[in-house]
């Protein structure tokens, strides 16, 4: 057998072996070819497919400086409404200046079976990112009717909350540029930051299939925001 035979084999052998220890497939960003949006954040007022909900954002210096609302009683919210789709990438810088995490949120626009529509989402934090898939999690109206009247949730409840989301140790630093890259193919999602892959989830409701809001969620302020693109395959 060749020396370029072995190789080959070795090869296959080490990623077949990488799978069954578990260890995820980064998706690759070639995946995602076409621009549904960009936004650098340079004009002096958002554009039309953005709204705010409990916001006193502001666009400064080609940033969007993130800021809730005084006395609103929810983080600020920025929702970019994009074309249906099911996979996606979510690309965007961010800095920390106060806040302490931001969510990006991926939602369906008056979709009645999750509270708000809400659907899957990655939160970003100093010290971790938590991806969570809400539809069939927290957000399920079921479970999240119960939640909030503080009704103790049955042990297969629990464990279908514990299944639909999951923590990755992170160490990010106040008033530093981030780049963040959200991946999302079928039930996968994946969230990467400076192009490193930092964590997946494999959840059902993460492959729903006509998510058409983006959101950027700030509790109070502030987190810069910019150079935000979205791809499809």
């Amino acid at each position: 057998m060749s020396l370029r035979a072995c190789f080959t084999i070795t090869v296959v052998l080490f990623s077949c072996l990488s799978l069954l220890a578990g260890q995820p497939v980064p998706l690759s960003g070639d995946l995602y070819k076409t621009e549904r949006f960009s936004d650098d954040f340079s004009s002096p007022k958002l554009g039309k497919q953005w709204s705010l909900y409990k916001s006193s954002s502001l666009l400064k210096d080609g940033v969007l400086v993130g800021i809730e609302e005084k006395d609103g009683g929810h983080a600020a919210v920025h929702q970019l409404r994009v074309e249906p789709c099911s996979d996606l990438e979510l690309t965007l810088d961010i800095k920390f200046e106060g806040s302490k995490s931001t969510n990006l949120t991926f939602n369906q626009h008056r979709y009645k079976e999750t509270h708000a529509g809400h659907i899957c989402r990655v939160i970003v934090s100093r010290n971790k990112v938590i991806l969570r898939d809400g539809k069939t999690g927290v957000f399920n109206n079921e479970i999240f009717k119960k939640r909030k009247a503080g009704k103790k949730l049955d042990e297969q409840t629990q464990a279908l909350l514990k299944q639909s989301e999951a923590s990755f140790p992170v160490k990010l630093k106040e008033g530093k540029w981030y780049t963040v890259n959200v991946r999302i193919k079928g039930d996968l999602m994946q969230a990467f930051i400076d192009g490193t892959l930092v964590g997946s989830l494999h959840s059902p409701g993460i492959a729903h299939k006509t998510k058409d809001k983006i959101g950027l969620v700030t509790p109070k302020q502030s987190i810069h925001y910019d150079n935000l693109t979205v791809k499809v395959p």
